[in-house]
């Protein structure tokens, strides 16, 4: 889980693809990966479980990105399955509501500046 959260900071959509289980790449083809990619600032990730046994394995996490003035923040239970190595199958879903950012706050990127003068976000073009 780990290295798929690295690739979307630094946007390597090729190995976010190659990671999905080759069951699911059409339903997530590259230009989707891309333009999600690209217009998120991912700000964290916590690992808050995981459970392996050959086939299949496990892995919840909590994520937070922003785009934009909006931080989003999900929990997921993601499934794997191994076959050459681990893919990403599906994964069960929990949001939480959005938060405006406000010009004046402190950036969730933790840069200890206000977010209008915070320039960290902008890296993926926000």
């Amino acid at each position: 889980m780990r290295s798929r959260y690295s690739a979307y900071c630094v946007r390597d959509i090729d190995y976010i693809y190659r990671t999905y289980h080759s069951s699911c790449r059409v339903d997530n083809p590259k230009a989707a990966l891309t333009a999600f990619a690209n217009s998120s600032h991912f700000i964290g990730l916590k690992v808050l479980s995981c459970e392996q046994s050959i086939p299949q394995g496990y892995v919840s996490f909590n994520v937070r990105y922003m785009q934009q003035n909006v931080v989003y923040e999900f929990t997921e239970r993601s499934r794997f399955l191994f076959e050459d190595a681990w893919y990403y199958v599906d994964g069960v879903m929990t949001d939480t509501a959005p938060v405006k950012i406000e010009r004046n706050a402190l950036c969730p990127c933790n840069s200890g500046k206000k977010f209008k003068q915070c320039h960290q976000h902008r890296l993926s073009g926000n």
